[in-house]
């Protein structure tokens, strides 16, 4: 049997949707944006430094490299698995390097030391540790990790995915609980996008028993 839209679990939980579904293009809209490592101002260009974010996958790196390219515009370098980890990535005042791990170490070593003669700040999003390479050429190293998500930042989270999902004019009634929040947490450790998966599993479980409370028998000697 099929039910109308407006009479949808998610409808009657006051959602066009489940709010946890991925998005199809690195980094989210700034009224979904958290700031996962406590991340400050842009850096400023020319300071001869890399900049390392360092991160799980799916802990937030990209979403805040492109973050903070919106406020400080530089070239964008995004590293593939496979033949692209030897393309030489772009050089400026300010660049951004994504998955700057995955760079052959020929070509990461290549790069770094040409950052530096060309007084570069280098942004990196990275799973491992540059430091040591990046010191050996010269730079200034200043990192950030992300730390493991807290149940309170999970709430604070799921409630503005939740909020931009809600139909107009209503106030969900979906709430993740913080007993709910601290399980999440211990099986995503610091990867968002982990969460982001059972968070949507979590929704889509509440929205069809919603739905199927609304649609079961009545009994008739009740």
């Amino acid at each position: 049997m099929r039910f109308a839209y407006s009479d949808s679990g998610y409808a009657r939980l006051g959602l066009t949707g489940n709010p946890f579904v991925a998005e199809a293009e690195p980094g989210v809209v700034p009224e979904l944006w958290i700031a996962r490592a406590g991340v400050p101002p842009p850096p400023q260009p020319a300071h001869r430094t890399l900049v390392q974010l360092i991160g799980p996958k799916g802990a937030g790196k990209t979403s805040h490299l492109l973050r903070w390219r919106e406020a400080a515009p530089g070239p964008y370098h995004y590293v593939p698995p496979g033949r692209g980890r030897w393309r030489r990535p772009p050089i400026a005042p300010l660049v951004y390097w994504d998955e700057a791990d995955r760079m052959a170490a020929a070509t990461r070593r290549w790069a770094l030391r040409q950052a530096f003669r060309r007084g570069a700040t280098v942004v990196a999003g990275t799973h491992e540790d540059l430091s040591g390479v990046a010191r050996a050429s010269g730079l200034e190293v200043v990192t950030y990790e992300f730390p493991a998500l807290s149940p309170a930042a999970l709430q604070a989270w799921s409630r503005l995915r939740i909020e931009a999902v809600a139909l107009p004019g209503r106030t969900s009634t979906l709430v993740l609980d913080p007993v709910t929040a601290r399980d999440i947490c211990l099986r995503a450790g610091a990867s968002l996008r982990d969460a982001a998966v059972d968070l949507h599993i979590w929704a889509a479980e509440r929205a069809a028993a919603r739905q199927a409370g609304a649609h079961a028998p009545v009994d008739p000697g009740e």
